[in-house]
């Protein structure tokens, strides 16, 4: 709820602020709908204002407490930086209530009813982030269903998606009020046909639906579908296909108004599958060139296998990380047998949700054979099911369903292992040597950790977080799990990279994590990968970190990871670029459809000095992951290189669209801003960055990248080594980043380079 709300009259006040005087003073009713109420309140525990919304008399007692206790609880579980979180929820007597953070701003609606009309650029930006919060909320298996402008909170410039599924527990109330006159139209407005006819099933497309009739209004001033009534606005939904923009269709690019049009396909299947999809298409800034772009391998290897993420089709919501999980174990499991080529985690998961036919998965990967399969769990149980298929012709060559409590899962995973080895070529296994081994003996310390992986590999700052906790829970459960403290070790190396924290504190730590780790497995290539970044970032310590990498590498010589960080930690600052492009090819073979590991190549171009291949590089990666914010980074980082500085603006723009206001990214366009004469602009990034300091970690390496824009080299060179005190990620690198060109000769600049090592 927001501050843009007046008082309402409400006679039921007393009532509801006597029933909650414990915990909430209630203060006024700002908003009312056809199922609840929503008051401003203080919490009286946390001395903060809150809104409280609660459901109206009839919606409570025809739902039951017990019920909406526990769909409100599987909701509180969202936690993201564009959803309202749930601060609360309960029942006092007849009532039935929940408690939101009260947001500074207003509504989208309020915007709406104010400007008409909102800026493409603008409505792109809001659109992208509640695309961000559906899907993460479709992923963990709730659905909206009731997205519209009033719904859409902006919290500092930022959409912020409240009501998330309450729409499901007041879904009848809605339809008893909606009538044939006209009266309560504003949902069905932003209804998908679906919805509004009815349909008990449904998925993340209806909310696609709405959040393009939300877009469409944006853009055009008025919702896609009218009507006089309930029966004519639907009528129209089901039979007519959606408008065109008109007023603004001059100034919205052809790709964003086509994505429109699929968005709001009167059929669910003539929509996107998802809302990543569609964020994609949105912010595809090049042809759609699809995936059949991809560097493929001519011939397969002989023996080559792809893991495709195994299906959660298990009754909960929180089961994904299991189904996640297990694929990620047999991946590495597979991967150390000798003879057998199978692709890393980031390319197989890239088909995550998709329904691409095998015959394309294994030619784009570069495989012989597919292993796709399903995992249900029931309780203590569960169930997996899995097909080897040929990649050429599509046929089944092995297929099979275990069945078996949670405690076996180990087995269950050696037993598939062993099976594909063994139906892929007799000769490989050699024996019955045992594929997978029972990391811990306590199956909650591996959920935990499961849990952790599933969020690391997010790459937010949120979910890195997120993996940092589950992953303390686990070597708590169980202090002698070593993947659990190599895990450990990989959340604060993500947490450093990412710039989110200190590396003084983040790195020391990762190091107890990584030792704790080979104390438990001297051989664990993770935790061996792990300390060579410590002692490449923050010891400075080349040597070490070399024999680190190649030891991991002889362990496990598939693991991309380790050639990737190899060339990008140690091999790129110490300008072995030759050295370079052989782990980074060896990595894109093992994980061909990696957009890190892609990018990774273009940025070593670009600090090679070749920002033209470099460019070529980032338009590869961004033809298959239009959304990934390093690219685009890393195009604005070329473009700049090149003196064209209009381009690397927008770049960047394109770069904070995507993955949000990066330090890195804001610094980056800040020296740009400069150089093209905007010092104005650039001045109010800096303000903005120095400000973000005193709250957080910023990297003093990124306040002189600003500077240098400005013409202060004396202020840059102090703040490098600033950067170089603190062991700043950004140090390692900075003889190569072209803002400081002009510094490689000032002996300020080369005592820092001699002092790193490089």
């Amino acid at each position: 709820m927001t501050t843009g709300e007046t008082e309402l009259d409400d006679p039921e006040r007393e009532a509801v602020r006597e029933a909650l005087a414990d915990r909430y003073a209630v203060e006024s009713a700002i908003g009312r709908g056809a199922t609840a109420v929503v008051y401003r309140a203080q919490d009286l525990r946390h001395d903060r204002p809150v809104a409280l919304k609660v459901l109206s008399g009839d919606v409570a007692a025809g739902f039951g407490s017990d019920r909406f206790l526990r769909e409100i609880g599987l909701v509180a579980r969202l936690q993201h930086p564009h959803i309202v979180p749930i601060y609360d929820s309960g029942s006092a007597g007849d009532l039935l209530y929940y408690v939101m953070p009260f947001i500074e701003g207003e509504s989208l609606r309020e915007k709406l009813e104010r400007e008409r009309h909102i800026g493409v650029a603008e409505t792109l930006r809001l659109v992208l982030e509640v695309a961000e919060a559906l899907s993460f909320a479709h992923s963990r298996g709730i659905v909206h269903r009731d997205i519209k402008p009033e719904n859409i909170l902006l919290f500092r410039g930022h959409a912020m998606t409240a009501d998330f599924g309450i729409a499901k527990v007041t879904a009848q109330a809605e339809q008893d009020n909606l009538t044939l006159d006209g009266m309560g139209l504003g949902t069905p407005v932003y209804m998908s046909p679906e919805q509004a006819l009815g349909e008990p099933a449904l998925d993340g497309r209806a909310d696609l639906y709405s959040l393009g009739c939300v877009m469409f209004e944006m853009l055009e001033g008025r919702a896609p579908f009218t009507g006089r009534s309930l029966v004519e606005l639907l009528a129209r939904k089901a039979t007519q296909d959606a408008p065109q923009l008109q007023d603004r269709a001059a100034e919205v690019p052809e790709h964003v108004a086509e994505a429109l049009q699929l968005a709001l396909h009167r059929d669910p299947s003539g929509r996107f599958a998802t809302l990543s999809e569609f964020s994609d298409a949105l912010t595809r800034s090049t042809p759609a060139q699809g995936r059949a772009s991809a560097r493929r391998l001519a011939t397969p290897p002989a023996h080559s296998l792809a893991v495709l993420p195994f299906e959660d089709r298990s009754a909960t919501a929180d089961s994904e990380f299991l189904s996640d999980g297990i694929t990620e174990d047999l991946i590495s499991a597979l991967s150390r047998v000798d003879g057998l080529r199978v692709v890393a985690r980031s390319s197989s998961f890239s088909f995550k949700g998709t329904t691409r036919d095998v015959k394309d998965v294994a030619a784009e990967l570069g495989v012989t054979s597919v292993l796709a399969g399903s995992v249900r769990r029931s309780g203590s149980r569960v169930r997996i099911t899995s097909d080897l298929v040929n990649g050429q012709d599509g046929f089944t060559l092995w297929s099979e369903r275990f069945d078996r409590e949670l405690t076996d899962v180990f087995d269950v995973q050696d037993e598939i292992s062993r099976s594909i080895v063994t139906t892929l070529t007799a000769t490989i296994l050699g024996g019955q040597k045992r594929l997978v081994e029972a990391p811990t003996a306590s199956m909650e310390a591996y959920q935990a950790y499961l849990k952790g992986r599933f969020e690391w590999n997010e790459r937010t700052e949120p979910s890195l977080r997120r993996a940092l906790e589950h992953l303390e829970e686990a070597v708590k459960l169980d202090p002698g799990f070593a993947l659990a403290h190599a895990g450990l070790a990989d959340a604060r190396l993500g947490l450093a990279i990412y710039g989110v924290g200190a590396p003084a504190q983040l790195f020391p730590a990762a190091r107890a994590d990584v030792e704790r780790a080979l104390q438990l497995d001297a051989d664990s290539a993770e935790a061996l990968t792990a300390r060579a970044s410590v002692r490449a970032y923050f010891d400075h310590d080349w040597e070490g970190a070399e024999r680190d990498y190649r030891a991991a590498l002889a362990v496990r010589e598939q693991y991309a990871t380790a050639h990737q960080w190899y060339a990008m930690h140690l091999l790129g600052p110490r300008g072995r670029f030759d050295e370079v492009r052989v782990r980074l090819a060896r990595a894109r073979e093992l994980d061909p459809l990696s957009a890190a590991i892609g990018a990774s190549g273009g940025l070593i171009r670009y600090f090679e000095g070749d920002h033209e291949q470099a460019l070529s590089e980032f338009a590869l990666v961004l033809a298959q992951h239009p959304r990934f914010g390093l690219a685009h980074f890393g195009r604005g980082l070329a473009l700049s290189a090149l003196g064209r500085d209009a381009e690397s603006a927008e770049a960047l723009q394109a770069a904070l669209l995507v993955a949000g206001p990066m330090p890195e990214i804001v610094s980056v366009l800040a020296f740009v801003q400069a150089r093209a004469g905007d010092t104005a602009a650039a001045r109010r990034a800096l303000a903005s960055l120095e400000e973000l300091s005193a709250t957080r970690y910023v990297s003093p390496a990124l306040l002189a990248q600003v500077h240098m824009g400005l013409g202060d080299r004396a202020r840059a060179l102090d703040l490098l080594e600033a950067a170089l005190a603190a062991r700043a990620t950004e140090i390692t690198m900075i003889g190569y980043r072209h803002p400081f060109a002009e510094l490689r000769d000032d002996p300020r600049f080369v005592a820092i380079r001699t002092e790193i090592g490089v």
